[in-house]
């Protein structure tokens, strides 16, 4: 496609897009947030704190309570950071957390031979990450592996210290020292899948002030490559024909290297991220986007089952240590807790882990895509329309990303909640030295507005059925060229969508949670 092409596309396409938003506000012309972001130093000043709380997580994980909900690294990466997440950074802020997050810090440090300045002969091969794996496949399967092992990691803090470990230090140096930019945040690391779905139904968006100014810029592309003010997108996107916030890590390099000062950070309301087929030149919708999405939608309901439902068989199942099935290690090391320590070793049950991965796999990649499949092959037939059934099904797997995201909040609101009294209680001895700092060391665990979590889930699946019917219906109307066949196509999404709702509040208020 010639370069003229491009520019015709994205200016049709910027026509459209701009009629849909119900209100727009570019956060940089605030002047704080402006001269933040444009500062080098701002990258470093935003992670290093959390890289130290991170660096103390780990210290609490290995050194602290062994008992979970006394343990300081529990009950913040769990409760209080999970639950950040699913309830205000990702759907207020999109890659916000991708901006300050300590987890690819270390490994970037040492790629750039600098905490701050600019520097653009990486430490490392250098290499570029490989075509064939340009998708997030990678990060489904890590992301799947990790919840394969939630019974434990919420339980057991040398679990989660491990975790730490392997997400802060381990893997981060590896890849870094592989590949240039960060590889690792967009193809390897199990929380910026999740993130980059959610965030496409964000109200925070990085875009372009003026598309015409990137095109008419032909040659040194400053945003790609870098200057002397920054880096290339490390995230390896084109901010000119970004329409998605899915790859975008909120880095503001690009803020700091674009000579015109056409970057925009927007608070939006009404964004289209799930409607539209990226631009050209960014990551086409797949089948892994899609998977993520069924992963993510099946995870909401089978964590609310282990930890809050009704089904004890299902929390023990999850429970792939000190089990009472089939250990693979003996008795020989099975010891109940290391005073030395503070570790509590347990024996692995492998028959445990291999019937709870087997639930978390066939539930995710075949139970869920196969309903779904019934529900699309479904709407082909409505439309009545020649497209293929691959487009049907990718494209409107994009239609559960609402109401997926708030059956997340629906079980972040009761995890904070129900366990909160715990965070007050650890914050006066963070690594249980005897402290009482703020004077809630012996604070006894009590579950807060019990009354009025019910209804608060409520609210969240009420809404995600709203702007999920909405997102069916306009991404059909974007299929589909007549609107009475888009209308037609659109239903068995909606009824797939309300199935999936029914579930979630069957899981909470029908399935022994509250009722």
């Amino acid at each position: 496609m010639k370069l003229a092409e491009v520019g015709e596309e994205v200016k049709d396409a910027t026509a459209k897009e701009e009629a849909k938003y119900f209100f727009r506000y570019d956060l940089l012309r605030i002047p704080i947030i402006r001269w933040l972001f444009k500062l080098r130093a701002y990258q470093f000043i935003a992670i290093f704190p959390n890289f130290l709380i991170f660096v103390a997580l780990m210290y609490a994980a290995f050194f602290g309570s062994p008992v979970g909900n006394s343990n300081l690294a529990i009950l913040i990466m769990w409760i209080v950071w999970w639950a950040a997440l699913m309830l205000v950074l990702v759907p207020f802020g999109g890659r916000i957390w991708c901006q300050v997050c300590p987890i690819p810090a270390l490994g970037e440090w040492i790629q750039r031979g600098t905490f701050v300045g600019v520097r653009h002969k990486p430490i490392g091969l250098g290499k570029r990450w490989p075509k064939k794996f340009d998708n997030i496949w990678i990060q489904n399967a890590s992301f799947l592996m990790v919840s394969s092992f939630i019974g434990i990691l919420v339980t057991r803090p040398w679990v989660s210290g491990i975790l730490l470990i392997i997400l802060v230090i381990i893997l981060p140096i590896i890849v870094f020292l592989i590949f240039r930019g960060r590889a690792f945040c967009r193809y390897i690391c199990p929380v910026s899948g999740f993130i980059g779905l959610y965030s496409m139904f964000s109200t925070l968006e990085l875009r372009v002030k003026n598309r015409e100014t990137c095109i008419k810029h032909v040659g040194y592309k400053d945003c790609i490559r870098g200057n002397d003010k920054g880096y290339g997108c490390p995230w390896f996107e084109y901010p000119g024909n970004l329409n998605r916030n899915a790859y975008c890590g909120l880095c503001t390099e690009c803020i700091k290297t674009c000579p015109f000062d056409n970057i925009a950070v927007n608070f939006r309301i009404g964004g289209e991220d799930l409607f539209v087929d990226p631009w050209y030149g960014i990551k086409k919708r797949g089948l892994d986007e899609a998977y993520k999405t069924f992963i993510m939608a099946t995870l909401a309901i089978l964590y609310a089952i282990v930890f809050a439902g009704a089904h004890p068989w299902l929390r023990e199942v999850s429970n792939v240590l000190g089990g009472k099935v089939a250990p693979l290690i003996g008795k020989a090391i099975h010891v109940p807790f290391d005073k030395k320590t503070n570790l509590l070793i347990e024996a692995f049950s492998l028959q445990n882990y291999l019937t709870f991965l087997g639930i978390i796999l066939v539930s995710t990649l075949v139970i869920a895509p196969a309903l779904f499949a019934a529900f699309a092959y479904l709407s082909k037939m409505l439309s009545g329309k020649d497209v293929s059934f691959k487009r049907v099904f990718i494209n409107f797997s994009y239609a559960l990303v609402p109401i997926s995201l708030m059956a997340w909040g629906a079980f972040s609101i009761y995890i904070l909640l129900v366990n909160g009294s715990y965070v007050l209680r650890i914050l006066s001895d963070p690594f249980n030295l005897g402290w009482d700092i703020f004077g809630t060391a012996h604070l006894k665990w009590q579950p807060y507005f019990t009354w009025a979590i019910p209804y608060i889930q409520m609210a969240f699946i009420v809404a995600g059925v709203v702007f999920s019917t909405r997102a069916a219906h306009e991404i059909s109307l974007r299929m589909f060229d007549d609107k009475k066949a888009a209308i037609r196509a659109a239903i068995p999404i909606v009824a797939a969508v309300l199935g999936y709702a029914l579930i979630v509040i069957h899981v909470w208020l029908g399935g022994g949670v509250f009722l």
